[in-house]
């Protein structure tokens, strides 16, 4: 007959080292600990994919901790401390040292798993499933919304680059080029050919001509502009002016090959579940996942202010927790010694104008991910 083996799991606001420990683990049952008794897995289909054998949750309180674990039926028990308070963990190793279970905790960064049975420690390489982007938010009780982003690949990305290019030429010309190409948008909604006053081809005909490769006719007929986009999902390149910029800061960290997953303009609900108008949402420039941590990207082409390092460092935290990866890719021509150090103090990577010209985003992240 088989022994069984129970992980016991102190449940954590980091539910990706609940998950690595009972991958690792290879439990045939986990049971979760949690001082909640309302306590529910937000991530239950990213769990139960991954998990491999049934679980449970367990209510405890500070009297009935050990009771609990020591009443669990199994041949062998181990438990993982990594989640809970210092109380509780206190208990449990207390527990474990008594009757010989063995102690666990995931190192994610280091990619560690540390065991400890009586006075013997161990460490084994740690085995981190590919997550994606959507699966992390999950585990931090956020959830992604099913909304169509175009992702502009093969000649597609001769337009991104285009539109990037009269950008950088110059920026606030190419802000108002997109406010008109916006307005032209709602005016012409439901059109595929755009009509518009011969006066904004005479104003912005410099831009036209650099980016033609975005339109499939772009001519003016008995004074009227007539404009149709080769791909109708070029649209978005010229009606949000740092839409260009954010394709291309994807470009570079896919076309690293490093990351498990990559995705762009990824709207987030807050509160996971049922999507309600009225839930706080956020919507993040480029995230991408490695080794089941979160990088989390924000995308500025122009001015920009010290806010902006706070923000992203927020939102990293709150949808890939103490282990994501903030990182700040701006593109505007000047340096600020003071961001850089804020960005430092904060943890942030700060990627500036003239390493994103260079290519140089996904080195530095994977650079910054080895020491942090």
């Amino acid at each position: 007959m088989n022994s069984m083996k129970v992980l016991a799991e102190l449940i954590s606001s980091q539910q990706i080292l609940n998950l690595v420990s009972a991958v690792n683990r290879k439990p045939d049952k986990v049971v979760f600990l949690s001082p909640d008794p309302a306590a529910f897995l937000p991530a239950r289909e990213v769990m139960e994919k991954y998990l491999g054998c049934p679980y449970e949750i367990t209510y405890y309180t500070p009297e009935t901790l050990e009771q609990i674990i020591q009443e669990i039926p199994a041949d062998e028990v181990e438990i993982d401390v990594h989640g809970g308070d210092d109380f509780a963990i206190a208990i449990l190793s207390a527990v474990a040292k008594k009757t010989g279970m063995t102690l666990c905790y995931p190192g994610l960064t280091t990619k560690t798993m540390y065991t400890r049975k009586g006075d013997e420690l161990q460490k084994t390489a740690l085995e981190i499933p590919s997550l994606t982007v959507k699966e992390i938010i999950s585990l931090y009780g956020g959830a992604v919304r099913d909304l169509p982003e175009a992702v502009f690949e093969g000649d597609d990305r001769n337009a991104v680059h285009a539109c990037n290019a009269s950008r950088r030429y110059n920026n606030k010309r190419w802000a108002d080029f997109c406010q008109e190409m916006s307005n032209l948008a709602k005016r012409n909604e439901g059109h595929t050919v755009w009509k518009a006053p011969e006066a904004v081809y005479r104003e912005y005909h410099s831009i036209f001509r650099s980016i033609s490769c975005v339109f499939r006719q772009c001519e003016v007929k008995e004074g009227t502009l007539l404009l149709e986009f080769a791909n109708p999902e070029y649209k978005i390149l010229v009606t949000d002016s740092g839409v260009p910029f954010e394709y291309e800061t994807y470009y570079q960290v896919e076309d690293s090959g490093y990351f498990d997953d990559i995705d762009i303009r990824v709207n987030i609900d807050w509160n996971g579940g049922e999507f309600n108008r009225k839930d706080p949402n956020s919507e993040l420039d480029v995230m991408a996942s490695k080794d089941g941590r979160l990088i989390s990207i924000s995308c500025k082409s122009g001015k920009y202010d010290q806010q902006a390092i706070y923000e992203v460092k927020t939102n990293a935290i709150q949808f890939g927790g103490e282990l994501a990866i903030p990182v700040l890719c701006t593109d505007y021509e000047h340096r600020h010694s003071e961001y850089k150090e804020k960005a430092e103090t904060l943890g942030v990577l700060l990627i500036q104008f003239d390493e994103m010209r260079a290519g140089k985003a996904a080195e530095l992240i994977i650079e910054w991910m080895k020491t942090h």
